[in-house]
């Protein structure tokens, strides 16, 4: 029985202090707040970030040969074109070996040259050894006459050719012996066409050959000049005539800086937002208040954490390139400069003062003020800017809100709004 009473008796102690407080509270005067109103407004989502200004493409030109600089034939500043020449190496032995090359090249040719003449002139010897044996052909099918000698007492005889004393003799035969040399003769030079036209194929691949060796020579020779691969101006310069080329460092470097690029990095969050084609404006302390406009040309495709000497490997950031519409003479690569970036715009949305929110955990609260006392409420957000914020639920228009929460609010505590205050 005793137990029972005591449990009793702090039960009791316990309600009293309780509703004790309860009376203590809501006899002191409601405690005075800021406060603002619910209600719909056009909003603006912008991102803002930190850059630098690049060029839209840069070389760098490193040494691909190592060895002394004969020729430094450009300075910072200059202009220049394509395949200009900026900076060249000792090449003697290479202009060397480009003209053993080159004259191994006119001995092929004329190799080929000669191939091709004697080709030409066995062909010539053999259409006059076939024109030969056709004359003689033709002689041999005309030798059939016949002859009646006058010392061979009236008998009839082939007139073959014989003298005076009666000896037959046949003219055919000297005629059909030259057409025998004659075939023979163009047989012969059939061969030797044959044979020339081989020369002539060995001597053209021999020509072939000889002509990828220049070309092979001509490209290691270039390979003592480096020059530029486009249209540019000259902003470093990096090496003199007569020193040993650079390993670490490019010998020149040249940049397009007719059209200049703003390169900025963004968080995970933000990278999200932005789009290729998005608007940008661009402000820096060297345009002073005027501003440039640009677009989003480039969003790279993973994010990447920068190594920092204070932390280690940074937050990840995702590279964003925006392409400047107009580039003022005063804006110069490595420039710094501030980008802002309307990612969305809405009309007629619900908001309330970013001094409103307090987050516990993952979760967004606001204070709403009902009949002079606290509710504390739950909301989910939409777009924000730097001054508002988007309720997407929670809250209704004409919602009065807490503005600027503290620890002392509570749930159910009595309030009076500050009738100055401004609405969200």
């Amino acid at each position: 029985m005793k137990k029972r009473l005591g449990w009793g008796i702090g039960i009791g102690l316990v309600l009293a202090a309780g509703l004790g407080w309860w009376f203590w509270r809501n006899s002191q005067s409601p405690l005075k707040v800021s406060s603002g109103m619910v209600s719909r407004i056009s909003m603006q989502e912008d991102i803002y970030a930190t850059g630098s200004v690049v060029p839209n493409s840069r070389q760098d030109v490193y040494a691909l040969n190592s060895g002394i600089v004969s020729k430094v034939a450009v300075q910072a500043g200059d202009s220049v074109k394509a395949g200009q020449a900026l900076v060249a190496f000792n090449s003697t032995l290479a202009d060397a070996q480009v003209a053993q090359a080159q004259a191994n090249v006119e001995a092929a040719q004329a190799s080929v040259n000669a191939a091709q003449r004697g080709l030409e002139d066995i062909k010539q010897a053999q259409s006059a050894a076939k024109a030969s044996a056709v004359t003689a052909g033709g002689v041999q099918a005309g030798s059939g006459t016949v002859n009646i000698s006058g010392t061979g007492g009236g008998n009839l005889i082939p007139n073959n050719g014989a003298g005076s004393n009666g000896a037959v003799t046949n003219p055919a035969t000297h005629s059909l012996a030259a057409a025998n040399t004659a075939l023979s003769s163009s047989l012969e030079s059939t061969q030797a066409v044959h044979q020339a036209e081989g020369t002539l194929a060995q001597s053209q691949a021999g020509l072939k050959q000889a002509q990828e060796a220049l070309n092979v020579a001509q490209v290691q020779r270039d390979q003592f000049t480096s020059k530029a691969a486009a249209d540019g101006t000259v902003l470093e310069v990096n090496v003199q005539a007569g020193e040993p080329a650079p390993v670490q460092q490019p010998l020149v470097v040249v940049a397009d800086l007719a059209h200049l690029n703003v390169l900025v990095q963004l968080n995970e969050m933000d990278a999200t937002k932005v789009k290729v084609g998005g608007k940008v404006k661009v402000t820096s302390k060297t345009l002073g208040s005027a501003s440039l406009t640009g677009v989003i040309e480039k969003i790279a495709p993973e994010a990447v954490a920068q190594p920092t000497a204070a932390q280690g490997s940074a937050s990840p950031t995702v590279a964003v390139t925006i392409r400047l519409d107009k580039v003022p003479a005063e804006l110069k690569p490595g420039y710094s400069v501030t980008i802002q970036a309307i990612v969305a715009t809405k009309k007629g949305v619900l908001a309330v003062p970013l001094e409103a929110l307090f987050q516990e955990g993952s979760k967004n609260y606001v204070y709403r003020i009902q009949d002079g006392h606290l509710h504390k409420t739950e909301v989910k957000v939409g777009i924000g800017n730097d001054t508002d914020q988007e309720i997407t639920s929670g809250l209704k228009p004409g919602d009065l809100i807490v503005l600027n929460p503290t620890n002392e609010l509570s749930e159910g505590l009595a309030v009076t709004p500050d009738q100055g205050s401004g609405s969200g």
